[in-house]
């Protein structure tokens, strides 16, 4: 939405005229603030596996876990996906291509050998802040359109979403 409240687009003017159809309890502050999330999002990260981290030979899960694991300096896989935001599922194919990649490693828990925990390799930590540093201008450029304070509102807005947790939120989520 405009900062008038207009509809960005015709796709939004569309898709607010379809879910007025589906009740009278529709609250279309709601609905196009998530429709507008959506959007962004999609294009934020379609942006950066375009223009960063495929060219370099990530994606952007891969470049997720990679960031979530370098930061932590070890974790289980069950904490990565956590922590990620990648699924428990992807994150074992996602540990097995950075692995074949010389980027992460596993290592098996001493005091208990059925738990492995992820690290990343000397490789994968140079792949990583060549990948950061990349990403880094790129979201400098993306966000260049706000003026500080309304960056400093929007990572204000962000973190107080983040903070909440819905009835039936999803662990990590």
């Amino acid at each position: 939405m405009t900062n008038d409240g207009a509809p960005v687009d015709d796709f939004e003017v569309l898709a607010r005229r379809r879910v007025v159809e589906l009740g009278d309890d529709i609250d279309l502050d709601a609905f196009a603030a998530m429709f507008d999330l959506f959007r962004v999002s999609a294009r934020v990260i379609g942006d950066l596996e375009n223009t960063v981290h495929r060219p370099i030979g990530l994606s952007i899960a891969g470049f997720r876990v990679l960031f979530t694991v370098w930061v932590h300096g070890s974790l289980e896989p069950r904490e990565i996906a956590r922590l990620s935001g990648v699924s428990r599922a992807a994150v074992s194919g996602v540990v097995n291509t950075l692995e074949r990649d010389g980027f992460a490693a596993r290592q098996r828990v001493q005091a208990d050998g059925r738990l492995v925990t992820v690290s990343v390799t000397p490789a994968g930590s140079t792949k990583l802040r060549e990948a950061y540093r990349l990403q880094h201008a790129r979201e400098r450029e993306l966000f260049a359109a706000l003026p500080a304070s309304e960056l400093a509102q929007f990572t204000t807005t962000m973190r107080t979403l983040l903070a909440a947790r819905p009835t039936g939120a999803a662990e990590g989520s």
